[in-house]
Parts: structure tokens; C-alpha cells; sequence
């Protein structure tokens, strides 16, 4: 699960906040569309990043 997690992250972080930044930097224009997306993806590292699997014991 954590590596689900951490893999949808990354391809989520780097396919709308690379598109935002490529945008911002081009253009001069702030798509919020693509700004939340990478925050969400950011989010869903850090979720990731802490999230705790269940072990069998």
C-alpha cells in the first residue's frame, strides 16, 4: 500500500505540477487546475510517506 501510494504521488506530483510550472514559467498563467493537482499529489506522497502497513503476525 505504501508504495501504491507513493508511485500514484510521484506520477501525479510530476505530470500537473510539471505541466503548472512549464505553464507558469511560459506564459505568465496560473492554472488553478493544475496547481491543485499537484498539491493533491504532494499530499498523497506524504500520505505515502507515513502511511503504515499491516503486518501479519
Amino acid at each position: 500500500m505504501k508504495s501504491l501510494l507513493l508511485t500514484i504521488g510521484i506520477i501525479v506530483t510530476i505530470g500537473f505540477g510539471g505541466s503548472f510550472l512549464i505553464r507558469l514559467i511560459r506564459d505568465s498563467a496560473f492554472y488553478i487546475s493544475y496547481f491543485l493537482g499537484g498539491v493533491i499529489g504532494i499530499i498523497i506522497l506524504i500520505i505515502g510517506m507515513f502511511a503504515t502497513g499491516k503486518r501479519k503476525s
